[in-house]
Order: structure tokens, then sequence, then C-alpha cells
């Protein structure tokens, strides 16, 4: 039986970078909340090695428990290095396995 996150709090996320193709980084977020977590927002960005923003996409936190929920960002063109940087806004989290995804050349 799945006990994590529980019902009262744990929030996690991981943040992810793959290569589509040549030239093109597809970012996304897996999200576990537990089911009380307050209103929030999923911001999903992709930075470049001087932080520039290149890529950038929100979603609405889902109602209730949610057990590795998987959210897309905006794919991306590009050269170079790039890195998935996820937040979740409007919620003070406990617990996070990877705010940022490891760095991606393209």
């Amino acid at each position: 039986m799945d006990t994590f996150p529980d019902n009262d709090h744990a929030v996690i996320w991981k943040s992810c970078l793959s290569k589509k193709s040549k030239g093109v980084g597809h970012p996304s977020a897996i999200v576990s909340m537990g089911k009380k977590h307050a209103k929030c927002t999923i911001l999903i960005r992709v930075l470049t090695t001087g932080e520039r923003i290149v890529s950038k996409k929100s979603y609405p936190c889902p109602t209730g428990k949610v057990v590795n929920k998987h959210y897309a960002g905006k794919d991306f063109h590009g050269k170079g290095q790039f890195t998935t940087f996820v937040q979740l806004q409007g919620l003070n989290t406990e617990g996070n396995l990877s705010p940022r995804s490891p760095w991606l050349n393209l």
C-alpha cells in the first residue's frame, strides 16, 4: 500500500530534462503531494548556464493526493548547456528531491 506522501503534508518533486531531437530539449517535472496541500502553482523553467530563461510553463497544482504525476514543460530549441528548474509557488515544502535537473548539453 502506498503511504507516501501522507495526507497531511509532504510535497516532493523531481526536475527532468531530456533531448527530444537534435537541438531540442524537453523539460518536465514529476510531482507527489499529500491530500491536504495548499493551493499552489507548478512552475517549470529551463535555464542556460548564465541563468537566462529559455522555456517557461506553469500548471495549477492538482487537488487531493497525487503520486508521481508527470507535467511536461514547453519544448525549446537551443545549443549549449541547459537545466530545468522547478518551483512550487505558494507552498512551504518539507522535502524536495531535486529542484534542478542535471545539466544537458544540446
